[in-house]
């Protein structure tokens, strides 16, 4: 499953209800795609107001193959009535996952030191 819609159904319920710790366990999602926990458009999706957060950081990477579902997410946040503020963060010329695979690097120190601002 991809990591913003686990992230975003985080957010959702802490939005909604009143969570110990701030944690919940993740339920099975019946009904398959037809799941608001797997299918952030369908009709019974909660929205986007409920989001329990203020600002959202979603980084991509321009040769992940997962890019184009991270720019989807970011733009589907900020067309449906989520009021805070959400910013897209891209790095050019890296692959999936390039942070872990590649620590060092200048690109991951540049992500690493934007996800610290942004948390501050």
């Amino acid at each position: 499953m991809f990591t913003y819609i686990n992230i975003h159904n985080v957010a959702i319920r802490l939005g909604l209800e009143s969570l110990p710790g701030r944690e919940f366990v993740y339920p099975s999602a019946p009904g398959s795609l037809d799941n608001p926990i797997v299918n952030l458009v369908g009709a019974s999706t909660p929205s986007l107001a409920g989001l329990g957060c203020l600002r959202i950081l979603l980084c991509v990477a321009s040769k992940d193959w997962l890019r184009e579902k991270g720019v989807w997410y970011y733009e589907f946040v900020k067309k449906n009535g989520w009021e805070g503020e959400i910013e897209l963060f891209e790095v050019e010329e890296e692959d999936h996952a390039f942070h872990i695979f590649y620590i060092d690097s200048h690109n991951a120190n540049a992500m690493i030191d934007r996800l610290a601002s942004f948390l501050v």
